[in-house]
């Protein structure tokens, strides 16, 4: 059986990195999609224009929020420890 000579194979490779890369879009772009759609479902929302408007409105909250449940697990250890 003959072999692949290193320049052959290293196109093959990038092919194939190529390949993963537009599959990985596709799942990120998936992912996104159903989110926006559960959100527009779950607060009833019609409009791309009100969407938009209602995440501007709560993105502090968000981030203070997925910024702090770091924060909470570390402190709730240092309340089972103190106690």
């Amino acid at each position: 059986m003959a072999r692949k000579d290193p320049l052959s194979r290293a196109q093959e490779i990038e092919e194939q990195i190529k390949k993963l890369q537009e599959k990985q879009r596709k799942y990120i772009e998936q992912a996104q999609k159903e989110i926006g759609q559960y959100l527009m479902e779950t607060w009833d929302i019609e409009d791309i224009e009100q969407a938009k408007l209602l995440i501007d409105e709560f993105k502090e909250e968000a981030k203070k929020y997925f910024g702090s449940g770091q924060n909470t697990e570390e402190s709730n250890g240092q309340k089972t420890s103190d106690q």
